[in-house]
């Protein structure tokens, strides 16, 4: 009888979730960022996440093999852009829309959270699709830096917690009430000053692509 080895993330119950954020409108770009090709990534393995060489289907590819991973589901919020952004993703991907991107990050995060909270989700990964520097294991050193399922883990860069980062399903109303373009980062900070976040070193997700010298300079182009 052959076994099969299950990840040390992995957890048959809660439901755990990941949002992938992609419906800025791009202003500082110039266009679809998120939809623009790019440099293959030999990290992904393509077979699997069914991802196209655009900037947000490279990173989904990589969220993908955490979600895999970790046994949590993944999810992408679109607004801006729309059309051109989930021609880089799996057909099987799930997408949520939002109406109201146009009101910032926020709003995104809202929809997002939302969805967990309907479905109820015990934890809920917020990533953002143009942090491009980021690999599966950092991801992945968040969810390890996890002591237990409550805890709620964030990236640290720039002297300040900031996303990438993981919420515990008992911050879902703070979330929904956030407004504006700053997503999250007045969260993380009081739940880091009441001592209820874990902060990890991502030194890679300070670097978010928000003009195309910025992407050429990633890649020495």
């Amino acid at each position: 009888m052959t076994q099969t080895t299950q990840s040390p993330f992995q957890t048959q119950s809660p439901l755990q979730m990941i949002a992938l954020l992609a419906a800025g409108g791009s202003r500082r770009f110039g266009g679809a960022k998120l939809a623009t090709p790019i440099k293959a990534d030999n990290s992904i393995d393509d077979s699997q996440t069914g991802h196209k060489q655009t900037l947000l289907g490279v990173v989904y590819g990589r969220l993908s093999q955490v979600a895999s991973h970790v046994g949590a589901q993944l999810v992408v919020v679109v607004g801006g852009h729309r059309e051109a952004v989930i021609d880089g993703l799996p057909a099987d991907a799930k997408v949520l829309d939002n109406r109201h991107w146009q009101q910032g990050m926020a709003s995104s995060i809202g929809v997002a959270t939302e969805y967990a909270q309907a479905r109820g989700a015990e934890s809920l990964m917020i990533t953002l699709g143009d942090q491009l520097g980021l690999q599966v294991t950092d991801y992945l050193t968040l969810y390890g830096a996890r002591a237990q399922a409550c805890t709620r883990v964030s990236a640290y860069y720039a002297s300040a917690p900031a996303v990438p980062a993981i919420f515990h399903r008992d911050d879902y109303t703070a979330l929904l009430t956030l407004k504006g373009d700053r997503g999250a980062k007045a969260l993380l900070r009081r739940r880091y000053q009441e001592g209820k976040l874990i902060a990890a070193s991502l030194p890679r997700a300070e670097l978010d692509i928000d003009t195309q010298e910025q992407l050429y300079d990633f890649y020495k182009i």
